[in-house]
């Protein structure tokens, strides 16, 4: 027999606290050093998804205004919004620094600022300030699973001593994580090397504002044909773009010296410089020495005009000696640019941004003459050309923003659903 108890229970049902949480939209908090030209694009397409509810923590406000960048060596402003269109607060900082190490980026109130939020899961970049460390030690006092992204490269060389370090402080850090959102297959490696299970691993990708770029551009014939004007580069040279910092890790030389050998050769190659930095007079005193007219510096340009140059472009090369992603290869792939790479670039890889022999050529790092010889394949076999600059364009778009943002939202359903990894692992030391 039913008694008024059993049947006011039937009338009005206890919820399922659990289906509820599961139902209910994601609430997402971000924790990131500072606004980063990348990332915001990115923060808007996920701030954006229904059934999302995002904030972002910076721990500095660089970028927002002028600031003197120390590789660059210039004041840099950027001049596409980095605070539009998502929930963001700056986190009050314990001094102020002009750069990034460890112990400067300090954000002691970080804890009190995500419970303010009350985030279901929680995203960091990285483990190199000493904000992160406090958000992690958060995130496992309150039960909030935590996940990290990050652009290393598990494929990297590294010296024993490096290893042995980053094994014993890294390898602390990673028993905190609850899992990680990967950028690629070697930032996948890395983040396996630290003990995150696979379960735990989500696939994602280095975000790319492909229709910004698109838009900025104009008709891509009219802006080629422009920028190659205001160079006085011919309208049928082949053009390889190098975009980035003009630092010595770059190894912008190996470019020119592998471009030279290619017009020995009767090639009509031209290297088009985009960047600034502390090794622009050395590689102009390199240019003068050897006579080079096929060869332009263009100093810094901003994230309004850079598909322009992508666009002016025929492909683009990376020759570091160490790289941790190489995002350049697919901003210049939504523009049809195959990549030149060394073998050192953290993109590499089949199913990440540069894939050897479908929208990259790849060669051993150092070797001129494999890079000038990768140089005039590209340039001299038009269907192979033609093949590379389709995939470019058909792989680039797959880092697109919206895809980013809809992979992070998956993963942050997926933590959600798991919870912590170690309820019983302890402290987080560098508190």
């Amino acid at each position: 027999m039913l008694n008024a108890g059993t049947v006011a229970q039937a009338l009005n049902p206890v919820p399922d606290r659990s289906q509820a949480a599961a139902t209910a939209p994601i609430r997402i908090a971000i924790v990131v050093s500072h606004p980063i030209q990348y990332f915001a694009p990115w923060h808007r397409a996920v701030a954006a998804l229904p059934g999302v509810e995002l904030k972002v923590f910076f721990c500095r406000d660089w970028g927002t205004n002028t600031y003197f960048d120390r590789d660059f060596r210039i004041d840099i402003k950027w001049d596409i919004p980095l605070l539009d269109g998502y929930s963001w607060e700056f986190l009050a900082e314990r001094k102020s620094a002009a750069f990034l190490p460890f112990f400067s980026v300090d954000n002691p109130s970080v804890g009190q600022a995500l419970a303010g939020f009350n985030p279901a899961v929680v995203l960091i970049h990285g483990y190199s300030h000493r904000t992160m460390w406090r958000t992690v030690r958060w995130c496992n006092q309150n039960g909030v699973p935590v996940m990290m992204s990050s652009d290393s490269n598990g494929s990297a060389k590294r010296s024993v001593w490096k290893r042995i370090v980053k094994s014993a402080v890294v390898g602390h850090f990673y028993r905190h994580l609850d899992g990680a959102y990967s950028t690629g297959e070697n930032n996948r490696i890395y983040h396996q090397q630290y003990g995150i299970p696979g379960s735990r691993l989500f696939n994602g990708t280095m975000p790319i504002d492909c229709d910004r770029l698109v838009r900025s551009t104009g008709e891509e014939l009219t802006a080629r044909e422009e920028i190659r004007r205001r160079y006085r580069i011919p309208g049928d040279a082949f053009v390889v773009i190098f975009a980035g910092k003009l630092i010595a890790l770059k190894c912008i030389p190996h470019l020119l010296e592998a471009a030279q050998r290619c017009v020995r050769n009767g090639l009509n190659i031209w290297c088009l410089l985009v960047g600034e930095g502390p090794e622009r007079l050395p590689i102009e005193e390199f240019i003068r020495s050897q006579a080079m007219n096929q060869a332009i510096l263009t100093g810094f340009i901003n994230q309004s005009e850079i598909g322009k140059y992508y666009a002016a472009s025929d492909a683009i090369a990376l020759m570091s000696w160490r790289e941790a992603k190489g995002v350049p290869v697919a901003e210049a792939g939504v523009f049809g640019c195959p990549a030149i790479l060394c073998d050192r670039i953290g993109c590499i890889g089949l199913t990440d941004s540069a894939r050897p022999n479908e929208n990259a050529l790849v060669y051993p790092w150092s070797n001129i003459e494999a890079l000038a010889g990768c140089i005039s394949r590209l340039a001299m076999d038009k269907p192979l050309y033609e093949s590379m600059s389709s995939s470019a364009r058909r792989i680039a778009r797959a880092q697109d923003v919206s895809i980013a943002a809809a992979q992070l939202k998956e993963a942050a359903i997926r933590l959600r659903a798991m919870g912590r990894r170690n309820r019983n692992s302890g402290g987080l030391i560098c508190q």
